[in-house]
């Protein structure tokens, strides 16, 4: 049975030279599949270095609004004082 399976293999890549060689067209259409497949994963990586840029500005403009929104707040942040912050959680009744 294993001479079998190596018999098929083996005509199956004879088949697959074959087709390569003999019939231009088919390396051509492969050599373009290969060369298209390429663009695509260039454009891909292109995609997420871009989705990453965006994704760092929003978080940014997040930030900014968020300032807006409650200064105080990030005041007390920035200024690193844990009292304000509690005293400003205990107005909110987050404590």
């Amino acid at each position: 049975m294993d001479w079998l399976i190596w018999v098929s293999v083996a005509a199956l890549a004879l088949g697959v030279w074959h087709e390569v060689n003999r019939f231009p067209a088919t390396g051509n259409s492969l050599r373009n599949l290969q060369e298209a497949l390429e663009d695509l994963q260039s454009e891909n990586e292109d995609l997420k270095q871009r989705l990453s840029t965006l994704e760092d500005d929003y978080q940014e403009v997040s930030e900014q609004l968020d300032r807006i929104r409650d200064p105080a707040y990030w005041r007390a942040i920035d200024e690193k004082d844990g009292e304000a912050l509690y005293d400003l959680d205990k107005q909110r009744g987050n404590t």
